[in-house]
């Protein structure tokens, strides 16, 4: 993690918190898939439908997951999710 990344999320509060940015989501998702890696290519099918669905709610579009809840920061406008709702849609996805 860089360093202007780690202040950021430092400014922002999230450690302890309920929310992860979308570098938190990809990292916990990479780390599902090479636990479960008898598909990679499932793993980056997951990891691209993230990043597309993430694209779309950065331009202020709607969502396509319907399972992901998200918010932006009051401060720093970006798009955090909870991790709640990661889960959830990371156990559908994979199961």
């Amino acid at each position: 993690m860089g360093v202007r990344l780690a202040m950021k999320k430092e400014l922002m509060g999230l450690e302890g918190s309920d929310f992860m940015t979308a570098d938190d989501v990809r990292a916990r998702l990479n780390q599902v898939v090479k636990k479960a890696s008898q598909q990679p290519e499932r793993g980056f099918s997951l990891i691209s439908r993230f990043n597309d669905n993430h694209s779309q709610l950065s331009c202020g579009e709607n969502s396509k997951e319907k399972l992901l809840e998200f918010q932006r920061h009051r401060l720093f406008q970006d798009v955090l999710y909870t991790r709640k709702s990661v889960d959830a849609w990371l156990n559908s996805q994979v199961n």
